[in-house]
């Protein structure tokens, strides 16, 4: 087990090295508070690869592969889609200096996925190493207005053939996409890393983690866009 975050990601950044694609996108996540003091951190983050992150436009149904017997769920999120090319630097930025890097802001859905069922039960530690339990991101509608706070009350859902089982809204009490996205470019830095033009950030779960399973058809849902749906497909560890 990782001895905390910092050891964690230098896995996820060997594992990063071998894996045979291309980081097409990043989840950012939020740290149960009882584990802030001791992480040092509200957030964790962890890649996604290009062929896993897919765009899926209204009317037609994407799919994401997962591994057999590991762990599974959906979330409905907000994704922020690059616009340009943010290079790292050793001080940190601000929200305003980001905002001229933003694409556009669409409705995504993480599919999480490890071959470790018990992953979120052990932790920050464990998530962090295993890419952040991705296994892949969806981006469907753009959102309009996001510029001009159309993002803040936003409601959104999630469900499940065809069965409403979460509700909530784009911005919470840990804050929102914006945040989100200003936290995983400092914390990217730290690590020398950047994002590029097309790059996709979640920002986190809005309606909570929903456990789904292989064959089954999830669809994010928020405030004036139409659904977007993901069919969850199974592959082996060794695909």
């Amino acid at each position: 087990m990782p001895a905390g975050l910092p050891e964690a990601y230098a896995i996820q950044e060997r594992s990063i090295a071998l894996w045979p694609d291309e980081i097409a996108g990043w989840k950012v996540a939020a740290i149960h508070p009882d584990l802030r003091t001791e992480l040092k951190s509200d957030r964790m983050s962890g890649p996604a690869f290009s062929r896993s992150v897919i765009r899926v436009q209204p009317g037609e149904i994407g799919e994401i592969s997962v591994i057999a017997g590991g762990f599974i769920a959906v979330e409905t999120e907000i994704g922020i889609v690059l616009g340009g090319d943010i290079a790292p630097r050793s001080t940190p930025w601000t929200k305003p200096e980001l905002l001229p890097f933003i694409g556009g802001i669409h409705l995504a859905m993480e599919i999480a996925g490890s071959p470790l069922p018990t992953i979120n039960d052990i932790g920050p530690w464990a998530i962090v190493s295993d890419f952040g339990n991705n296994s892949g991101i969806a981006v469907g509608t753009e959102i309009k207005g996001w510029d001009s706070g159309a993002i803040d009350q936003l409601k959104t859902a999630m469900r499940i053939d065809g069965r409403t089982i979460g509700e909530g809204v784009a911005v919470g009490a840990n804050g929102g996409p914006l945040d989100a996205f200003l936290f995983l470019v400092n914390h990217l830095a730290t690590r020398n890393r950047g994002l590029k033009k097309g790059d996709v950030v979640i920002a986190g779960a809005t309606t909570g983690v929903h456990a789904i399973e292989i064959g089954q058809l999830g669809e994010a849902v928020c405030d004036g866009c139409p659904p977007l749906a993901v069919r969850i497909a199974g592959r082996s560890a060794s695909d």
